[in-house]
């Protein structure tokens, strides 16, 4: 009778202990994920008033770093109360183990976004017909290398630029973001072999980016095949047709003002029946390309915001542009524009190369022939 007595006190005084430990499990989870939620809600608004892809840096650092590590406090916290109570051990060890989970989780996601994604390369097919050209030409175009080295990571791209064995080559800028010990004059002949690896038939044009400010005192003969458009025009004469393309300065692609003191220079000493392309390293220039008698707009710039979370899309474009065109294919009027995510990551201030839901990119553009309708 004792015996029984005293198994029952022992059941009864152990259920306070108990039931306090899935209240202290509980309300750590809501107190961690009210904080999370509070503190991504203010990267969001930062983004939404003040775009910055610093802002992408401080995100990345709490949610994948200062996290994981907070989580892990838990764990240890409620591993060390479970031996000191031992009728609650189970439930707290579960805690721990739920803890341990998601830091795992936290650290795998930081381990794709910073290594997996941002060498995903995808290649975007684009088919456009156009009644200016009688036989189909192919476009690829290519922006924001943004080497913080030349790596094999840079080497498989073009490997594949050759693969797909385009007609005409545009990149819109942003060539080099060096991080050192890598430097301008270390990489730069390194990037240059690579363009020498692929020769497309109707040449490789390009205009000036944010990063490659020493490229300006670089001599076009030391830079070739790749050749610099900065508000000038080049006319291609090729088997499908007259294509003219116009390259902005980094200026003038900051505001579609600027880029009207030129484009209108070019449009009065361009033929209508040339396919024209405008190209630019900031897309703000298409803002105000709407009804201008032009076929295609180039730009890059933007990353595709490089993080785009689900529901809201990216958290910062760093562009005047609506964020839906922050990347992609996408008629604006009488144009279409075209806004890469780009084939590298923002490396300013020592930023790693992020991407979640925005894997780098180059596009190829296809344009066909109008077939006319009988």
């Amino acid at each position: 009778m004792n015996s029984l007595s005293g198994l029952g006190m022992t059941d009864v005084a152990s259920r306070p202990r108990g039931r306090r430990a899935w209240w202290l499990g509980f309300a750590s989870l809501v107190l961690i994920g009210g904080y999370v939620i509070f503190m991504n809600y203010l990267f969001v608004r930062s983004g939404m008033l003040r775009p910055d892809f610093a802002l992408i840096h401080r995100a990345y650092d709490f949610n994948l770093w200062q996290l994981p590590l907070t989580l892990i406090g838990f764990a240890l916290f409620f591993a060390v109360v479970a031996l000191r109570w031992s009728s609650a051990r189970r439930t707290l060890l579960l805690f721990s183990g739920v803890y341990i989970f998601l830091t795992v989780d936290l650290f795998a996601l930081r381990y794709y976004m910073t290594h997996i994604e941002p060498e995903r390369m995808v290649v975007r097919r684009i088919r456009l017909q156009t009644p200016k050209l009688i036989k189909p030409l192919r476009i690829l175009h290519i922006s924001d290398i943004q080497a913080g080295s030349i790596t094999d990571y840079e080497a498989r791209v073009f490997g594949r630029i050759n693969e797909l064995n385009p007609d005409l080559i545009l990149n819109t800028g942003d060539y080099l973001q060096e991080v050192p010990p890598a430097t301008f004059d270390s990489e730069l002949p390194k990037l240059v072999e690579l363009f020498k690896s692929v020769m497309p038939k109707y040449g490789f044009y390009g205009v000036f980016g944010d990063t490659e400010l020493e490229m300006y005192g670089v001599p076009q003969d030391e830079l070739r095949p790749l050749e610099l458009l900065s508000s000038r025009t080049v006319t291609i004469e090729t088997e499908a047709g007259k294509v003219s393309i116009h390259g902005l300065s980094l200026y003038q692609s900051r505001k579609s003002e600027w880029a009207m003191r030129t484009v209108d220079s070019w449009l009065s000493t361009s033929a209508d029946s040339e396919f024209r392309i405008l190209m630019g390293h900031s897309p703000d220039f298409a803002m105000g390309m709407s009804e201008q008698p032009i076929d295609l707009c180039l730009a890059g710039h933007t990353h595709g915001g490089q993080v785009r979370l689900p529901f809201f899309g990216a958290l910062t474009i760093y562009s005047e542009i609506p964020k839906e065109w922050a990347r992609g294919f996408r008629r604006i009027g009488i144009p279409y524009l075209n806004v890469s995510a780009g084939i590298g990551s923002n490396r300013r201030h020592g930023l790693p190369p992020i991407r979640f839901n925005c894997p780098t990119e180059m596009t190829l553009i296809e344009l066909v022939p109008l077939r006319s309708i009988r």
